[in-house]
């Protein structure tokens, strides 16, 4: 039954904008810089740093959606590629919305359940990820079409039980180019 819900709010959020949608490219690197656990509703006290003197990991990924543009809200739904080191790739679907006050940009995307894998030597590969993927950033636009954007987030990763005991969230901070 969680299937079909999913399903049909998924083909109503495509149907009904794409009257007025347009398609969204991003392409981006995270570095993360820290790893926390929600537990039990609140951000546990002790965060684990991922960044260090001779540590830096960059972690390359892409967007492509169909948005509708609201004005300041522009809300869209597609297909979201994190990648390993260019060695590993994971792409799942993705439903996000953006808020625009002037060069300030604040998204907020939920996606997964399902997941589809490549990884470079074992081939492809799809499952049902029994999870979610949270994320909220917020992004400063650059340029004279603000393009190019700097700026921080965070991502975790929920239980579909909706669980709160422990949800792991990694901070980042990254860079992208927004072409629409």
């Amino acid at each position: 039954m969680k299937k079909l819900i999913l399903c049909l709010v998924m083909i109503a959020a495509i149907a009904v904008p794409s009257a007025f949608s347009q398609l969204r490219f991003e392409i981006g690197a995270n570095v993360p810089v820290a790893a926390m656990l929600l537990s039990g509703g609140e951000l546990s006290q002790d965060s684990i740093p991922l960044i260090g003197e001779d540590i830096f990991v960059a972690v390359p990924n892409s967007s492509l959606l169909l948005q509708a543009d609201l004005g300041l809200l522009k809300i869209g739904v597609g297909v979201k590629v994190q990648s390993l080191m260019l060695m590993a790739y994971a792409a799942y679907p993705n439903a996000q919305v953006e808020l625009a006050l002037g060069p300030l940009c604040v998204d907020a995307s939920l996606g997964g359940y399902y997941m589809g894998y490549y990884v470079i030597g074992t081939g492809f590969g799809a499952n049902e990820l029994g999870a979610l993927i949270p994320e909220a950033s917020v992004w400063l636009a650059l340029g004279k079409k603000k393009a190019f954007r700097i700026g921080a987030g965070a991502i975790g990763l929920l239980p579909t039980s909706f669980d709160l005991s422990d949800v792991p969230l990694v901070v980042y901070g990254g860079m992208k180019v927004v072409l629409e």
